[in-house]
Parts: structure tokens; sequence; C-alpha cells
């Protein structure tokens, strides 16, 4: 039986022209290469999903390559054939600690067996311990002139722990290169191409759907999708995505128009609702925010992304909200998010705090105190 590849591994990028949403990235690598100035060492930090370990070994293999065309590489050369082969990939994740570090340090003395440079590869390397980056220091620093080092992070750190000072010491002997998010239309239009490649009909409602979904990983996108051809012979239905995982975008939404321009009473029972179905704190707090940020791009013209149904609320809920009313919702939620409490009253506050009517507070009841008439 023959296993499938799945769609994000078939159609990881080979070369740059592929990169989907890295333009700079792009450009500077090209021109590393291009003009034989490769850094001893990068620091690629970016959300994930966001091809930094792609561009890594398109690197390490364009760096490689005896018949690079452009940045290129011809995928026939022995350098593209076994500059991967040479390379060292770590994953920090599970090899994090100083004997990981010592071995691979070891072995860095030896030249590549078929290829002019040695990449070594580091993903997840904020999580490498303080003692293993102060192993490193020194080699990334000065490495052997066959040596150069990619180190891929979705963390920048900061000076609050003894291992996030390692690794800013660490990031300085690096030339740092931000990878931002993918953009929905470039997410959009790569996933369309899958689609005619796979020769399967998916429709632009459940693609826009899926792109709403993904917040700017292009893998999550390219494995949903994957879920989906997995799932349907012929074309997902319209609600796919919602079916999958369940409503809670759907349910914060009627909570996000409560806000907007709803009442108190309707703010809870969304909330209710919301909670009594799974939604948690974290989730619904970072979707109205977005819903807020989206509702002001609808004010402006702009498109956003998200199955038609949503698209049309949103819509709806830009003709009738200020905003100001905008502004409050986002700083709420953000608070709420800010804070990390995992429990309803805190939705319920920020619902009372965003349509700013007070609850009326019955009296107690006066306590009787009998009469002395002197008898």
């Amino acid at each position: 039986m023959v296993t499938q590849t799945n769609l994000y591994n078939k159609y990881r990028p080979q070369n740059l022209n592929e990169l989907v949403g890295q333009v700079a990235i792009s450009r500077i690598l090209s021109n590393a290469v291009l003009k034989n100035r490769i850094a001893n060492a990068y620091l690629f930090r970016g959300p994930r999903g966001s091809g930094k370990t792609s561009v890594a070994r398109i690197l390490c293999k364009a760096a490689n390559c005896e018949n690079l065309s452009g940045f290129t590489p011809c995928e026939a050369c022995e350098g593209c054939k076994y500059a991967l082969y040479d390379a060292e990939e770590l994953d920090a994740a599970s090899h994090r600690g100083i004997d990981d570090i010592k071995e691979l340090v070891e072995n860095l003395s030896f030249r590549p067996r078929h290829v002019s440079k040695k990449f070594v590869i580091i993903d997840e390397a904020h999580q490498l311990t303080s003692a293993a980056i102060n192993a490193l220091l020194k080699v990334v620093e000065e490495p052997p002139r066959h040596v150069h080092f990619v180190f891929c992070t979705t963390e920048l750190p900061s000076d609050s722990t003894d291992t996030d000072k390692a690794f800013l010491t660490l990031s300085s002997r690096c030339q740092f290169l931000q990878f931002i998010k993918i953009g929905p239309e470039a997410m959009l239009e790569k996933l369309g191409k899958i689609c005619v490649v796979e020769e399967c009909k998916v429709s632009n409602d459940v693609l826009m759907g899926i792109v709403g979904k993904s917040d700017g990983s292009l893998r999550d996108a390219e494995n949903l999708l994957d879920i989906l051809l997995t799932l349907y012979e012929t074309e997902p239905p319209e609600r796919i995505i919602e079916f999958l995982y369940g409503d809670i975008e759907t349910l914060t939404l009627n909570l996000f128009e409560s806000c907007c321009v709803g009442t108190v009473t309707d703010g809870l029972l969304a909330v209710r609702n919301l909670w009594d179905n799974g939604g948690t704190v974290a989730e619904i707090s970072k979707l109205c925010v977005k819903f807020a940020s989206e509702v002001s791009y609808l004010k402006a013209g702009l498109t956003v992304y998200h199955s038609s149904d949503i698209v049309k609320k949103l819509e709806q809920i830009s003709l009738n909200v200020g905003q100001n009313r905008l502004e409050t919702v986002t700083l709420v939620f953000s608070e709420v998010y800010r804070m990390q409490r995992d429990d309803i009253l805190s939705l319920e506050l920020a619902v009372c705090d965003v349509l700013e009517e007070s609850i009326e507070i019955i009296p107690p009841i006066a306590t009787v105190v009998p009469i002395d008439t002197g008898f």
C-alpha cells in the first residue's frame, strides 16, 4: 500500500520563487547566495507555518548548487542531491540539552562528504537550555569556513530568565530575519493552485473559511484542506469548517454582535451559550478582537476572509456600530485575553464593561425595629 504524502510536504516550496508571502526574505537570501555573502549564522523568527524551515533547506541547496539559475537550485547536480544529506538538522524541542549540542559541535570539525558548505538547521531554537546555548556561542561566532547555522524560532526572547539572556547573546551573533504571517490573498491563491493540481473542486467560500481559520499559517491551511479532500470525494459542503470545528466562531460572532449593537441581556445570554458549548476565555476574547478589526476593515471597504455567512453578518454589524464602540470592544477583550483567566465571570464582566450599563441593585429589606411604647 502506497503511503499518501500530505499536502504540506507535497507542496513544500523547493526554491524561493515558490515561497509564499516572504518577499523581503527572498530578496535578502537570493543576493546573499549570488554575491557569495552567506552569513555565518541566521536567526529566522516568525509565526508557525510561515516557511522558516523550508527557507533554511532551500538556502542549503542553493548555496551548494553547481548550476544555480537565479536562485533556483537545478535539483540535478551533486550539490542539490546531497546538500540536505550532509546538513545537520536538530529539533531543539526534543534535543535541547548540552550533551546534544556537544555532540553536534564535535561533528562540525569534519568537512561534509559531498558538498562544500555544511548547514546546521536548529528548529525551535528558543527551547535550547542556557547551558546548550553557551556551548554554541563560540562556534557560532567563529565557525569553520564550511559551516553555516540557521536557527528557527517562533519566539523572540526577553531577558527575564537565564535561558532568555543566553539566547539574546546567541541572537547577537546571527543575522536576524523576521518572517511574517502569510497574507490571506497569497494563501487563497496557493490553495487554489493546489486544488487545480489535485483536480478537486472546492468552492471559494470554503477556501475563504480555511484562510480565516488558519490565521496566517500556510501549513495549517494546507492541513485543513487535506482533511477536506480526505473526507469528500466530491465538493465539500459550504459550512464544513463550522461542522469540523464546532460553532464557537459563529457563537462568538453572536456575542460580538451583542456587544456592538445589543443589550447586556443579549450579551450575557451569548456568553452562557458559548460557555455551555465549550468556548474558552482565550479563544472567545481573541475572536472578539479579531471581529472588531475586521469590521473596521469592512468600514474602509477592504476584504475580510471568512465564509460568506460570517462576512454578511460582519457587514451588517459594520453598518450599525460606531468606531468608539469598536475601540471599547477591542480594549476590553484584549485585557480579558491578557489576564489569562478561564472563568465565565471575566466574560460576563467584559460584556457589562463594553455596554456601560449599570446593573440595578435591589436595596436590602430594612429590619423592622419594634417601637418601645412604654407598655
